[in-house]
């Protein structure tokens, strides 16, 4: 893969992350639950005010947010560890890192994640969900493709990300440890 062309396709997943959250904020202001907009045969435009995660179940959103923003930090630590090696495995991730920041953004700012296309009457999902399934395809295709692939998520040294958090975790750990103490 050439430069141009990774570089290409960044600006594109970038592109449809912001058309996304440009067509969220369209649905919150023009759209109802109540109201549905045929766009094509089986698929309408409809609001869908999402509290949780896949398929309505309830988290709480400081949950949600904690452990989407450490699976993101996480995700961009790979993809600058292996982008010159292995650059359709950073593609794949950045599609991933783009659409999970952009529902993270939204559930942040508004309570609940927008979900606007509705798909037979019955699944109704948004931008973003579709580019962290576009992003987890290209990882599982690009790994059926080439085994060795998977290696980058299990190997490797801690990064500065890795480091960062065990050492939180051990000035936690100490802090409890002394007020026990006490």
């Amino acid at each position: 893969m050439t430069r141009r062309s990774f570089f290409t396709s960044l600006f594109v997943i970038a592109s449809i992350g912001i058309i996304d959250a440009v067509m969220k904020a369209l649905a919150i202001r023009w759209l109802s639950t109540d109201s549905r907009v045929a766009i094509a045969p089986m698929i309408e435009a409809t609001l869908h005010k999402n509290p949780g995660i896949t398929f309505d179940i309830p988290i709480p959103i400081w949950m949600i947010a904690m452990v989407t923003i450490f699976v993101i930090l996480w995700l961009v630590d790979k993809a600058m560890t292996i982008r010159r090696e292995e650059p359709m495995v950073a593609i794949g991730i950045a599609s991933i890192v783009v659409g999970a920041t952009n529902n993270l953004v939204d559930r942040l700012v508004h309570g609940f994640t927008t979900d606007y296309l509705m798909f037979f009457g019955t699944s109704i999902i948004n931008m973003s969900d579709v580019m962290i399934v576009v992003g987890m395809g290209m990882l599982l295709w690009y790994h059926r493709c080439n085994p060795q692939t998977l290696r980058i998520f299990t190997q490797g040294s801690p990064s500065w990300f890795y480091v960062i958090f065990l050492r939180a975790k051990c000035s936690i750990v100490r802090i409890v440890r002394d007020r026990s103490d006490r």
